[in-house]
């Protein structure tokens, strides 16, 4: 492996039983690599990338300009995720509120809750054990759609799969639950 430069732009170039020239930029900080045919000529191989100079700035451009993105979109979905403990200790006493009011009017009782900051669920039940998990991101939610999940959990204790007796449970209890899950489901979550 030998690397040369076009401008300042480092080129990686390999030598390889092939039949063509290859140009490459590798993501995600723009690495250039050349794969060349054995029987090429250093000063063709020159000649090619002088040639080819301005498509791979604008490529090497971009790349970086995407990595840059993908770099702020994470920082921006970790900071999105933070939770402050005023959040937190506000859904704590709406889960127990909406628990204490929907307990009984659905004739079931859960042993124990608890938060969790989970990726892919807004709330988890755990039948036999009789325990519900809450996804930690309700905390910035509209009451509505934390009662919404508490009631959905809830329901599973009656009926632990998503069949018909599980929607009519719910259709029964919070006869908008649809619109309540479609807020949710826009935040990307089931």
């Amino acid at each position: 492996m030998k690397v040369i430069y076009i401008g300042e732009i480092p080129v990686r170039l390999e030598r390889r039983r092939i039949k063509n020239i290859n140009l490459y930029i590798r993501p995600p900080h723009g690495d250039v690599l050349v794969t060349v045919p054995f029987r090429v000529s250093e000063a063709q191989v020159l000649r090619f990338l002088s040639e080819k100079e301005k498509w791979i700035v604008s490529h090497r451009a971009r790349m970086t300009e995407r990595a840059e993105q993908d770099r702020e979109n994470r920082l921006r979905t970790m900071t999105d995720r933070h939770v402050t403990d005023a959040e937190l200790a506000y859904l704590k006493e709406q889960i127990e509120c909406y628990a204490a009011k929907w307990e009984p009017v659905m004739g079931v009782h859960c042993l124990r809750w608890t938060i969790r900051d989970m990726k892919s669920r807004w709330g988890s039940c755990t039948v036999a054990k009789k325990t519900i998990r809450m996804n930690l991101q309700l905390a910035k939610k509209p009451a509505e759609c934390v009662e919404y999940v508490v009631v959905h959990e809830l329901t599973h204790l009656l009926e632990p799969s998503h069949n018909e007796r599980f929607h009519a449970y719910m259709a029964r209890f919070l006869p908008d639950y649809k619109e309540r899950k479609r807020r949710l489901e826009d935040c990307g979550f089931r």
